[in-house]
């Protein structure tokens, strides 16, 4: 009974504090949805900016591919691998991948005209061949069959072949034969093929028109009589079905009959003018390869780490079950890690806004906190004279805080869902979101949060009781005559220990950086994000010490005055003026949010623009094949750039990306900032064409050979323990570029390596 009337008291209290509880319940559902809105809107950005990053890639780093090489291309394998390959990829990729495509291409064939009458000499071989039987020559002595063999120049292509080969192409002339030859009743007929428009243009052949077909890398008695039974193009030439190759210069056969004529098939010799007892393309290399396309409006942020594990799942199955000779790949998990490693770091300063936020919100939850308790001092008076103890004092306090902190943690997760969605509505988000809400997404879950944010609107009321409940009843009564003239921080020194906790804490992020990059993943410091409070914080608090006596000042000053309305307000604040460093304080905090928020605005538009100048080069970029060959606008700048691969003369294996430049027009139009280096002018005028450049040394004008003696310094043995290799000996080989007096550039190298046991004299 005593626990009801209990009970009943502190929903009695609580309702007739109803209006003053507002402001309480209000700071305390800010504070808890302001910690909920962290992983919601971190996940929320995160899911506009992973949209963004998978629309924009291309179709090669977002699919699955899986691929196996055949050096002898076999049907039966092939269904093989198709089946498992499809079998496992519809168990892991349903929901990302809904696009599948399969090709298969072989190796380079060459083709053999007719403009020679190879059928007239193989006629003749077999009249010699059979006299040479009849008069009994030994085999080794026979003639040998005279092949077709390839012109000095012929030409070479590929063919393609796929289970949905007709949905890709459109018939231009002929047809796309389906059904398979009938070598029991014409053992001689041609191979029905089909060419690509352009590759029928290049041999000047139509529809009906015989030529001959070998392997690039086959025997010589491995060929075949084609017949062209049609010429096609490709519906869509930019589809991803068709790789690096040009749709309109490759052979097309039906996967039906590509199994067909890859097989040996037997038939009788004497019906073949070379006397061959089999035909078709035996021992054709060819690589089978399947695509998954990837849909990027099926990823979504909570996908992150499913999809990395489903590919990765898809790999180790497709190597188990066929013994490695099936590989699959692809770079979406390398592109979602760098979006992790992104988001990170771009992620920082978010964070840190939002906990100034939540620093705000929270000061303002105890600063409502104490406004009520102080002006509840008389009533806890009364509620001593009667008879409550200290503890039934507190309970009651602490049981209407924690009603308080529950309503706030029970409304705290649609406040956030509903705040989080406003931001989409607002600049910059709203340049993405086109106005519309902010998709809210989650990838953690919000109960630590709301369970946190309550504990701290808890802790934040409740224990501001503690240094009322002790004091006596005529403390109490005297608490509004005579207000204090410190802040609990300035009794307990806590500014002051403020103070030495941020020189601690920056002492910490400038050894220690803001993103940590142990257990090979990136995590952004929690130091990083608490530092900007901290130092807000403990900057307020040094305010709030100081402002009693500029108070004071500016009382005494208005006291000074003659005029009453001038005296009284001075003299209040010269008496009280801790209320009104709370509320300075609170002006603080809102201001360094503020412009906090403002520099990193200004910041992350500059960071934007130089990403974007980095990437592209300058401010109009066209790059496409034939580019070269546009003439610029009149008024306007241009510069032609070739990027290729390449390597020093004679070092072949040495493999470099190559970029040609007109340095003249390439640093008037090349974007470039001061942390770059010098001017674009003088960094590329050593390109210059009109001479060699002013750099090196210059040889006598008879200089043959250059000798230089040298020794390598090899690695420490303690380098080598800390980068896991032991390197034994190290040889190195020089390499020397030269200009002559035309200008013109030589790389050379050393006769001979230099070593790290004894010194070496080596020449170029």
């Amino acid at each position: 009974m005593r626990l009801v009337t209990y009970m009943g008291l502190v929903t009695r209290r609580v309702w007739s504090k109803r209006g003053i509880l507002v402001g309480s319940l209000l700071g305390a559902t800010l504070v808890t949805a302001l910690l909920t809105i962290v992983p919601l809107y971190e996940a929320s950005v995160q899911a506009v900016d992973l949209l963004f990053t998978v629309r924009g890639a291309t179709s090669d780093t977002v699919d699955v591919s899986a691929f196996v090489n055949y050096n002898d291309y076999l049907a039966a394998a092939a269904d093989s691998n198709r089946r498992v390959v499809n079998e496992r990829a519809d168990a892991l990729l349903t929901k990302w991948y809904p696009e599948r495509l399969e090709r298969t291409q072989s190796r380079e064939f060459i083709v053999i005209p007719l403009n020679i009458d190879w059928y007239g000499q193989a006629e003749g071989w077999r009249e010699a061949l059979q006299v040479a039987i009849d008069e009994g020559e030994d085999p080794e002595d026979w003639p040998a069959p005279p092949y077709p063999t390839p012109p000095r120049e012929p030409t070479v292509s590929r063919i393609f072949t796929s289970p949905t080969l007709r949905d890709h192409l459109v018939v231009e002339a002929g047809s796309i034969p389906t059904e398979l030859p009938n070598l029991t009743a014409d053992p001689a007929q041609p191979v029905q093929m089909v060419l690509g428009a352009d590759l029928a243009r290049t041999m000047s052949v139509g529809v009906g028109d015989q030529f001959l077909l070998r392997p690039f890398s086959g025997f010589r008695e491995t060929f075949e009589l084609i017949e062209v039974a049609g010429i096609v193009a490709a519906a869509d030439p930019g589809n991803k079905i068709w790789g690096l190759d040009s749709p309109g210069s490759q052979f097309y056969l039906s996967q039906e009959n590509f199994d067909f004529w890859t097989d040996s098939q037997a038939v009788p010799a004497e019906t073949d003018a070379w006397l061959r007892p089999g035909r078709g393309f035996v021992g054709t290399a060819a690589t089978q390869r399947w695509i998954a396309g990837f849909d990027p409006e099926t990823m979504v942020i909570e996908d992150l780490n499913p999809v990395r594990n489903r590919i990765a799942e898809f790999r180790a199955d497709l190597s188990r079950e066929t013994g490695g000779a099936i590989a699959a790949n692809s770079a979406l998990p390398q592109l979602l890690d760098k979006f992790d490693l992104r988001s990170v770091v771009i992620g920082a300063p978010i964070l840190a806004i939002l906990a100034l936020v939540v620093g705000g919100a929270l000061y303002f939850l105890i600063y409502t906190a104490a406004l009520t308790l102080e002006r509840e001092g008389p009533e806890m008076a009364l509620l001593r004279t009667r008879g409550a103890s200290t503890w039934q004092t507190v309970g009651i306090h602490l049981a209407q805080s924690v009603v308080i902190a529950v309503i706030a943690a029970l409304v705290a997760p649609f406040v956030a869902r509903w705040l989080v969605g406003l931001t989409g509505r607002v600049p910059p988000l709203s340049d993405l979101t086109g106005g519309e809400p902010l998709r809210v997404a989650q990838r953690r879950p919000l109960q630590p949060f709301l369970i946190g944010g309550a504990l701290l609107t808890f802790v934040s009321m409740g224990l501001a009781i503690i240094p009322f409940a002790r004091r006596r009843v005529l403390e109490l009564r005297s608490l509004a005559a005579r207000p204090g003239g410190k802040s609990v921080w300035q009794r307990y020194n806590l500014d002051l220990f403020a103070i030495a906790l941020s020189l601690v804490v920056l002492f910490q992020i400038s050894q220690r950086g803001f993103i940590n990059f142990t257990e090979d993943e990136a995590k952004l410091d929690p130091l990083a994000i608490v530092f900007p409070v901290l130092l807000l914080f403990t900057g307020a608090l040094v305010l709030l010490r100081i402002l009693p006596w500029v108070l004071r000042l500016v009382g005494w000053a208005m006291t000074k005055a003659r005029s009453m309305s001038f005296a009284l307000p001075g003299w209040h604040l010269g008496r009280n003026p801790i209320p009104y460093g709370r509320l300075a304080l609170l002006v603080w905090l809102t201001t360094g949010l503020g412009a906090f928020a403002l520099t990193y605005a200004n910041t992350l538009d500059s960071s934007f623009a130089d990403r974007a100048a980095f990437a592209t080069g300058a401010d109009v970029r066209i790059v496409d094949d034939g580019a070269g060959y546009l003439g610029e606008p009149p008024g306007t700048i241009a510069a032609a750039v070739l990027r290729t691969t390449g390597a020093p003369r004679r070092v072949t294996s040495r493999q470099a990306e190559v970029l040609a430049v007109e340095p003249t027009e390439f640093a008037q139009v090349v974007k470039w900032r001061d942390d770059f280096g010098e001017s674009p002018e003088a960094t590329f005028s050593a390109l210059r064409p009109d001479g060699p450049p002013d750099l090196g040394v210059e040889l006598p004008a008879d200089t043959t050979a250059f000798s230089l003696d040298g020794v390598v310094i090899p690695r420490s043995w303690a380098d080598q323990e800390s980068l896991g290799t032991r390197q034994p000996s190290v040889d190195l080989r020089l390499l020397m570029r030269v200009f002559d007096s035309r200008g013109q550039v030589w790389t050379m190298q050393a006769d001979r390596d230099l070593v790290d046991d004894a010194w070496r004299t080596v020449t170029v």
